[in-house]
């Protein structure tokens, strides 16, 4: 027994810090070679040839801007002291204009007008608005009495009253109240000194906007007040986007998900890049902005004129030419935040609501998985019958909530990493657990590999022993099948197999694309998806001869615009 300690032999005593130290050993030594392995990969991406693409764009613009051409357009070459004469002229047309006083004054005007005011015309509005719902509730053959006017009515009335008793401007109660002082300082990028020369209140006047409310009120006769309410919140955005275009960079980002409301979010987009283009184009000829040319935005301006060029030879006809307009609008919006969002306040403007608007997508897209209706409509039922719905939120395609989840996410990663503080860490962490759950249930198996990818992508960029997290993740994967639903992991499985009609689909539409391009590789069939339905049933398999498009945006491109788009 002296050989002995709790039935513990001293043998053994003094084999176990032997093998403590081995076990220690073996697992220093695994998460060096993972370390190696992250350094090997790290060291090919940045110094191989992605790395060169993605890294040598300095170098590139400086022998651009270096050049004859970039010395035209970028330096104080004779041609663009030419522009700067003809800016000139034009600006003082502009600030001597009847048109652009008028409404330098009209905004002034509302800025310094008393708050009251605005409770005037908001409490008329919302009585009146009950009025007419009293009148169509009684009148017979008046009109269809809506609860909404009276529910709408009500709130107007009831949002009036704390604006009544206060004699300060707009401008002074936007400057004093921390919620609005954040909005439009903190957010929307307004200096104070912007609300200095509005503060002091408009006196009498105040007739003018009672009128204002009975006529709204009464105009309900005619029009929804939920309509004449957005026309107001859209006039207040014109305004702010005339003042200031970056607003409109921001309001394009922060209302892209949901403009599914206005029934044409595409042509809603297009207004909203029209309006910025125009306040951007004045201010720049004003000389209040400027505007930056890379070598970049030179080949965005050829693909541009491409798109526009190829919709005259197109087999589309009069819709191609209508399309390529359209596409050619839209990418107006990169040169306005390319020209406008140049700091890094701004830039974290862009990228918050980005993820704001992207975060409130999530959320309600969970939401409608959880509480939502079967529907099977985007399955395959024959393999995928156990799955009850596949969540679109405000897009019409599980496919393209998907994408645009995707694309988003690896900015909520970088806002979670960056974050200094524990209450944006946890809204970030909730907003990942959001876009996860979110992706899941849109079924978008294509979407969830972008997310695995995406997601290794970025952490190989933010640090280099990223590969020990994932070399610890690699021992949860024998686990999945115990903690992943079955159905999940039969859709994952899913991808390679052929015999899936969304995957057949796909792969017959690309084939029936590439004879297309064999025809067609030089010049393309023409821009947009009118072209691509005249001529893609010539050309397509048996049984996918309705593709509207070619299911890919690169492919697409090939069949538009051939190997020059």
């Amino acid at each position: 027994m002296t050989g002995e300690k709790n039935g513990v032999s001293v043998k053994e005593k003094k084999k176990q810090p032997k093998a403590k130290a081995k076990g220690i050993a073996s697992v220093s030594f695994l998460i060096s070679l993972l370390d190696s392995l992250g350094n090997v990969i790290y060291d090919a991406i940045i110094n191989g040839f992605f790395g060169r693409i993605f890294t040598a764009y300095t170098a590139v613009q400086k022998k651009f801007t270096d050049s004859l051409c970039g010395k035209v357009l970028l330096k104080k070459h004779r041609i663009r002291r030419g522009f700067r004469i003809i800016r000139k002229f034009f600006a003082k047309i502009i600030d001597t204009s009847f048109f652009f006083n008028k409404s330098r004054s009209a905004l002034t005007y509302f800025c310094s007008a008393p708050v009251h005011f605005y409770g005037n015309f908001t409490l008329f509005f919302g009585i009146y608005t009950i009025v007419v719902y009293l009148i169509q509730l009684f009148v017979p053959n008046v009109g269809q009495a809506d609860s909404w006017y009276l529910i709408i009515g009500f709130a107007l009335i009831l949002s009036s009253i704390p604006t009544l008793f206060s004699k300060a401007s707009l401008a002074l109660a936007i400057k004093k109240s921390v919620v609005t002082r954040t909005l439009f300082v903190g957010a929307l990028g307004f200096s104070d000194e912007s609300f200095d020369n509005k503060l002091s209140g408009v006196k009498g006047k105040g007739n003018f906007m009672l009128l204002l409310g009975l006529v709204a009120g009464f105009s309900t006769f005619f029009v929804h007040p939920l309509k004449i309410i957005l026309a107001i919140f859209a006039f207040v955005a014109i305004c702010l986007i005339f003042s200031a275009p970056e607003v409109g960079v921001l309001l394009t980002i922060a209302t892209l998900p949901f403009l599914s409301f206005w029934g044409s979010p595409t042509v809603s987009l297009a207004i909203i890049i029209a309006i910025t283009a125009c306040s951007y184009i004045v201010k720049l000829i004003r000389g209040k902005r400027v505007f930056y040319l890379e070598i970049l935005d030179i080949f965005v301006l050829l693909f541009a004129a491409m798109i526009f060029i190829s919709s005259f030879f197109s087999a589309g006809g009069q819709q191609t030419f209508s399309e390529a307009l359209m596409a050619v609008l839209l990418l107006l919006g990169y040169f306005l935040a390319a020209n406008l969002m140049r700091t890094e306040k701004w830039v974290k403007r862009c990228v918050f609501a980005l993820i704001g608007s992207a975060s409130i997508v999530a959320v309600f897209g969970v939401i409608q998985y959880v509480f939502g209706e079967s529907n099977q409509e985007w399955l395959d039922l024959s393999l995928f019958s156990d799955i009850r719905l596949r969540v679109t939120a405000f897009f019409g395609n599980p496919n393209i909530l998907a994408t645009f989840i995707v694309i988003v996410f690896p900015f909520l990663l970088a806002a979670f990493c960056l974050s200094r503080y524990s209450n944006e860490k946890a809204l970030s962490f909730f907003a990942i657990l959001a876009f996860v759950a979110c992706t899941v249930f849109t079924w978008s198996r294509g979407a969830w590999l972008a997310m695995i990818f995406s997601t290794l992508a970025f952490f190989l960029i933010y640090k280099r022993k990223t590969f020990r997290i994932f070399g610890a993740a690699l021992l949860i994967v024998p686990m999945l099948p115990i903690i992943l639903p079955q159905n999940v992991i039969d859709r994952f499985l899913s991808i390679t197999n052929l015999s899936d009609s969304s995957i057949s689909y796909r792969i017959y539409t690309w084939k029936g694309s590439f004879e297309i391009i064999k025809n067609y590789w030089f010049s393309g069939i023409g821009f947009g998806n009118e072209a691509f339905k005249d001529v893609y049933p010539s050309y397509a398999f048996s049984g996918v001869e309705a593709a509207e498009h070619s299911h890919s945006l690169i492919i697409q491109v090939l069949v538009g615009m051939g190997i020059i788009g």
